[in-house]
């Protein structure tokens, strides 16, 4: 996957402005760098791609990691425009082909200072079966009987969470300590949402947390 990431970044913004062991990176705009790892994941097939953090009120795709400025986490390796120390970022894991075309959508938006984009709705799997199994010739279709009731009902389209804005996350910041609520360290630092936004969880400051990222990878999508 991650070369197929390299792939189509260079396709949309050219050659990488920094290719080096730990990172390929991108300057897409003097606001917006995009930053791809190299070094991880190991154990999955996906690619790490970091993003500047966007404007208060704008979404976020619902699996992104945000991270807060204070964590430091840019200060040398991911140093691009938007990616810097004291600035906080997105992490997107980036598993397949639709997810990849979702975030080439969501950069060319930032880049134009637009509206950022909704993900594009995920067919269920029944529904592609059932289309597909049933492929009728024209002849047949005239004698063919649609019970709509019986018809597969699409899956909804999955929304993404505002962005925590700013104050939310300094007050986090501050309550937790600068630590991992967790495991108590000061490591690789992000935003977690106690009741998760797809679950109806909010952005209120009794709703977030600071974890670490390998506490929040384990913690996934539940309660």
């Amino acid at each position: 996957m991650k070369s197929s990431v390299a792939d189509r970044l260079r396709l949309e913004f050219g050659p990488p402005t920094r290719d080096v062991v730990k990172v390929k990176s991108w300057n897409a705009s003097d606001q917006v760098g995009v930053v791809m790892q190299l070094d991880q994941p190991n154990r999955e097939n996906a690619a790490y791609v970091w993003l500047p953090y966007p404007g208060e009120g704008q979404p976020v795709p619902e699996d992104a990691l945000e991270y807060p400025g204070e964590a430091g986490r840019h200060s040398g390796t991911y140093a691009s425009p938007g990616l810097k120390r004291g600035e906080p970022a997105l992490k997107l894991a980036i598993r397949d082909s639709r997810q990849l075309e979702d975030a080439i959508r969501y950069i060319r938006a930032m880049v134009a200072n637009a509206p950022l984009p909704q993900p594009s709705a995920t067919p269920a799997r029944e529904q592609i079966e059932t289309e597909t199994n049933s492929a009728i010739s024209a002849g047949e279709l005239a004698l063919a009987i649609i019970d709509r009731a019986s018809m597969p009902k699409p899956e909804p389209v999955k929304p993404r969470r505002e962005a925590i804005p700013r104050l939310v996350q300094r007050e986090v910041w501050q309550r937790d300590g600068g630590t991992c609520v967790e495991c108590s360290t000061r490591e690789r630092l992000c935003f977690d949402h106690i009741v998760p936004f797809s679950k109806g969880g909010g952005n209120s400051v009794r709703n977030i947390q600071l974890l670490c990222e390998d506490c929040n990878l384990s913690k996934g999508n539940r309660l």
